[in-house]
């Protein structure tokens, strides 16, 4: 008779994974990935050594998984805010840029993870992180081509990458500020999407935050 994994059984152990991902994510983003170790984790997470590399190979593996994870969270933060958005598309960037904004400030160290901790830590970490920024690239991309009757003659591939940059570039030197130094998330998502709405041309009246 063959083994057979109940509903029951599956959803322990993902809750388990779980518990054991959260943990990492925390560490990740408070020590960084160097600073780091898998009993931290472990110990973090109330669980045991022989669980986690039931669950992950080592730290590269689950700090894959955290980005991989992190991505679909932000894919679901920006889907809800496209749809609240409406059908405009150029309300929906908007609506994306400070959705994205308001993740990654109310999400700190998911935030170092993606930006600060994931640079430089070898080919497959960095291809992870290459598809999650990747992704919301060819999203910025797709839009630009639906506004082209709206905008200025523009190369959409080479603009949908300054534009995903310079959301991640403005968040990192926020990360970097002092807590009490920050301008409010809704001041900076504000102030990114005006720059790149000027960026792409739009008219004034559509760079108005609504």
């Amino acid at each position: 008779m063959p083994y057979r994994t109940t509903r029951k059984m599956a959803e322990r152990k993902e809750a388990r994974r779980k518990k054991l991902l959260s943990a990492a994510i925390g560490i990740f983003g408070g020590k960084g990935y160097h600073a780091t170790t898998v009993p931290m984790i472990v110990r973090a997470a109330n669980s045991s050594v022989g669980s986690f590399y039931f669950y992950f190979r080592n730290k590269e593996d689950i700090f894959a998984a955290a980005l991989e994870a992190l991505g679909e969270q932000i894919s679901a933060a920006l889907n809800e805010a496209l749809r609240a958005a409406g059908p405009d598309v150029l309300a929906q960037m908007k609506a994306a840029v400070r959705a994205l904004v308001r993740f990654l400030a109310d999400n700190p160290e998911e935030a170092r993870i993606l930006i600060v901790e994931s640079s430089g830590l070898g080919k497959r970490l960095e291809a992870v992180r290459r598809r999650v920024i990747e992704s919301h690239t060819r999203s910025v991309e797709q839009a630009l081509r639906a506004l082209a009757d709206r905008l200025p003659p523009l190369d959409a591939a080479v603009v949908a990458s300054c534009w995903v940059g310079a959301v991640y570039e403005a968040v990192y030197r926020w990360l970097g500020q002092a807590p009490d130094e920050r301008p409010s998330a809704e001041h900076l998502g504000e102030a990114i999407a005006e720059f790149n709405l000027r960026g792409i041309g739009a008219p004034q009246s559509e760079r108005k935050m609504k």
